[in-house]
């Protein structure tokens, strides 16, 4: 572990200031991840990480919001995501190396432990930090996290449009995306904000069609290593939402099952980002959930 965080301060010595707009931070060789800092600089440090393929940090800034006074939150883009590095193989997208990055930041900032959590991959990549790298994790919040096997259903939806992304219609790929994550309702209330449809696809075309492909065909061939989740230890909060496809409720519950020392969640009426559609709601139980944590230290 460094002893120095990157600007040269000890561990744990005040941060003169947050880093809303984000910054590019090298995490090892070849490899760069976009990252803002939000919230109090002395607080309880906790690594906010987006969903998978088409989310990047950005989605993120305004869901512990309510915290930022006791949490000190970093939200980086992922490896393939936002103006993270982006990479051509698949290979280079699986759970380890994103974990890799992950740790290594923590490394630069000079965090021994965080929180770690966030939604859908980034949840999931929570678990797996949690199972692989228990030393680096105080607690985890999941937000609709699957350590599950990609589903058929899944798997066909990806099959019927990657062909959008085969000749480069990123945008067209995006809108698919969101309708079936989050409905008709959120694509509608996408295209009404065309700057910010303008970014998020902007962010997209950073990628060559083989980089997009490589994120997206490691998307949707994933493994399962739900039984793994039973190595977990520290305090957890795992949520859905009730109308969730993947993870459906029966997938959520079977997470907190294997759990010991877990908390479940489920948001009625809840879609797969219910951390967006319900936020209140969401922000009240990670509250009670934070209340727990504060005075609790590993279970392990």
């Amino acid at each position: 572990m460094p002893n120095q965080n990157r600007d040269g301060r000890s561990p744990g010595s005040p941060v003169a200031s947050s880093s809303p707009e984000g910054e590019l931070i090298a995490v090892g060789k070849g490899v760069e991840l976009f990252v803002r800092e939000l919230g109090n600089p002395n607080g309880i440090a906790t690594l906010w990480i987006h969903g998978g393929s088409v989310e990047d940090s950005s989605m993120m800034t305004r869901d512990l919001e309510p915290f930022f006074e006791t949490l000190r939150v970093i939200i980086p883009d992922a490896r393939g995501h936002g103006r993270s590095s982006r990479f051509e193989s698949k290979d280079e997208y699986t759970w380890s190396a994103k974990c890799a990055d992950m740790i290594a930041l923590l490394n630069v900032f000079g965090i021994e432990r965080a929180i770690w959590g966030g939604n859908s991959m980034g949840a999931a990549l929570s678990l797996w930090a949690g199972v692989h790298h228990p030393e680096r994790v105080h607690a985890i919040i999941d937000i609709s996290g699957p350590p599950a096997a990609t589903s058929d259903g899944e798997r066909e939806w990806w099959a019927a449009h990657r062909p959008l992304v085969e000749a480069r219609q990123f945008g067209r790929y995006y809108e698919a995306n969101v309708l079936r994550r989050s409905g008709p309702d959120a694509l509608e209330k996408l295209r009404a904000r065309p700057e910010r449809f303008a970014e998020i696809v902007a962010h997209l075309e950073r990628h060559t069609i083989a980089s997009f492909l490589a994120l997206l065909d490691e998307t949707f061939d994933r493994p399962d290593w739900l039984e793994s989740c039973a190595a977990i230890r520290c305090p957890t909060l795992v949520m859905g939402g009730s109308e969730d496809t993947f993870p459906d409720p029966q997938q959520t519950r079977a997470v907190a099952a294997r759990i010991a020392h877990s908390t479940l969640y489920l948001v009625e009426g809840g879609p797969h980002f219910p951390n967006r559609t319900h936020r209140r709601e969401v922000q009240e139980v990670i509250g009670r959930f934070l209340e727990v944590v504060r005075t609790t230290r590993s279970l392990a």
